[in-house]
């Protein structure tokens, strides 16, 4: 009884307490609070609100390099791309160069149709790791926008050797004829013969040592073993799949009507998917238009991937991207043979 009295005591000593009171407000105020709280607020896809935590955080410290790169990320996922590149060229600047910020850079010059800039952000990503598969798949996916497949084929094969799932996919649809040079070999030296030179010095008997070690092996198999500059070895991959996939029609559309001021279209790649969930949309605007969100579906039928396209777009305050953006990932589609189907869901919005 004694000792919960002392513990009843010590609550309501340290409750009213001023100082306690300051320190909670602090901690309230501490930018690492309020970067976890944003952080939340990213993870849900809350990007706008997000945002505006990031805002709080730097006109506080400017010097808080992280919150720029969240910041970037957020306004990447709600389409300001110029904002995007003002966040990571302020990160840079103050905390120099790193791969994250890099690949932040690449998709947000692509996305501006920036392929010149991308490409040149690509080859710096690539001297920092060339063992990223996410960027031989990005390096392919620029080859194939400027139309040309042979180095976009040769950038999918290495991704693929990194086990990135997309790029096996893109490689098995563009590359089915592709050709690719094997690394040459050297010619096969014996270690018998080797240790005979160490061991012998005198010249002729290393000579008659490798003659004879050169009879034992069939003029066919050491022809084949040994390659010159002018006989290139070609591996061709089976023009056939291995698998059979259907066909995506990118000209099918499907509506649904959520309410009289709502009315969901999905097609470019996703109208002949059937759509097995759609989550509850309520939306309010004071203008008439579209948010355009670009998609890209699992074989289960799990959206993946959602990202605002502000060039199709015609509306693009922030509360509504978001929401668009945020409800885009709770649609589940039928499943699928393919490993991913992108395509286009369209919130045509009535005021």
């Amino acid at each position: 009884m004694k000792i919960n009295f002392l513990i009843l005591l010590s609550i309501l000593f340290f409750s009213t307490s001023p100082s306690s009171t300051i320190s909670a407000q602090d901690l309230e105020n501490d930018a690492t609070v309020l970067f976890m709280k944003a952080n939340v607020l990213y993870q849900s896809s809350r990007y706008d609100e997000a945002v505006r935590m990031y805002n709080r955080i730097l006109s506080e410290d400017d010097s808080f390099v992280n919150a720029y790169v969240m910041r970037a990320r957020a306004k990447y996922d709600l389409g300001a791309y110029k904002g995007t590149k003002q966040d990571i060229m302020e990160y840079i600047d103050r905390a120099g160069v790193t791969k994250e910020v890099i690949k932040i850079m690449i998709d947000t010059e692509y996305r501006l149709n920036n392929l010149t800039a991308a490409k040149n952000y690509l080859r710096t990503a690539l001297e920092l790791d060339r063992f990223d598969g996410d960027l031989h798949y990005e390096a392919a996916v620029i080859a194939l926008e400027e139309g040309r497949r042979n180095d976009a084929c040769e950038s999918l094969s290495k991704a693929q050797s990194l086990d990135h799932e997309k790029a096996s996919e893109m490689f098995g649809e563009q590359c089915y004829d592709y050709v690719e040079e094997a690394p040459r070999r050297r010619p096969r030296r014996d270690t018998e013969n080797t240790d005979a030179e160490v061991n012998t010095g005198n010249r002729g008997d290393r000579n008659q040592n490798r003659t004879q070690e050169r009879r034992r092996v069939p003029i066919e198999e050491d022809d084949r073993d040994i390659f010159t500059e002018d006989e290139p070895v070609l591996t061709q991959v089976p023009e056939e799949k291995t698998q059979t996939e259907q066909p995506v029609d990118v000209t099918s559309v499907q509506e649904h009507r959520v309410d009289d001021n709502l009315t969901l279209q999905i097609g470019n790649g996703l109208g002949n998917r059937d759509l097995e969930h759609q989550p509850n949309i309520f939306i309010l605007s004071t203008e008439d238009g579209e948010v355009v969100i670009d998609v890209c579906v699992d074989a289960s039928g799990k959206v993946v991937e959602s990202t605002f396209n502000r060039e199709e777009s015609t509306i693009f305050r922030s509360s509504l991207t978001s929401l668009a953006l945020r409800k885009s990932r709770e649609f589940k589609f039928s499943s699928a043979s393919r490993a991913e189907q992108c395509g286009r869901i369209v919130y045509k919005i009535k005021a």
